[in-house]
């Protein structure tokens, strides 16, 4: 909460950026956000791929993030615990004064002795389901290539 405390999506960015990359599990997430298409990618548009998704993720959430910096964030007791403790989601519940507590949950695995969260669900929503859809329907009309190039132009590219 500390880096939304600076107020603007200029000086977030960068800092939500740092902070996020060594939690986030950023290929993982963009591999299942593609979905079956991932696996014919090339090694080059996979790499493209996960930097653009990267890029729209930290550029836009960051920003929406600002809405929060008052916010408290409660997390849960009761993780769910699969795949014998390699898969935890963590529950949380963000709240905003005045509004109704927003519920998160943070699907993370295990990897390298700590856990990388390669999900994130508001309020029962999967951020990557969302993602998985309107990227099927980029593909479907433009291909891999056609994806690649849509997240530049969105992420100010070229």
């Amino acid at each position: 909460m500390t880096i939304l405390k600076s107020g603007d999506a200029a000086s977030a960015r960068p800092k939500a950026e740092a902070y996020a990359v060594p939690y986030f599990d950023f290929q993982r997430m963009t591999a299942l956000a593609v979905g079956n298409p991932w696996r014919t990618a090339s090694d080059a548009q996979k790499q493209a791929l996960a930097k653009e998704f990267q890029t729209l993720l930290i550029r836009t959430y960051s920003g929406t993030m600002l809405k929060f910096k008052n916010a408290t964030v409660n997390v849960k007791d009761n993780p769910i615990v699969n795949k014998g403790g390699k898969e935890i989601v963590v529950r949380a519940e963000v709240g905003i004064p005045g509004q109704k507590p927003v519920n998160m949950d943070f699907t993370t695995y295990q990897s390298g002795g700590k856990y990388r969260t390669y999900n994130v669900a508001i309020e029962g929503t999967s951020l990557v389901t969302v993602y998985r859809n309107q990227f099927g329907e980029i593909i479907k009309a433009k291909g891999i290539d056609g994806l690649i190039a849509e997240l530049k132009a969105k992420n100010g590219g070229k």
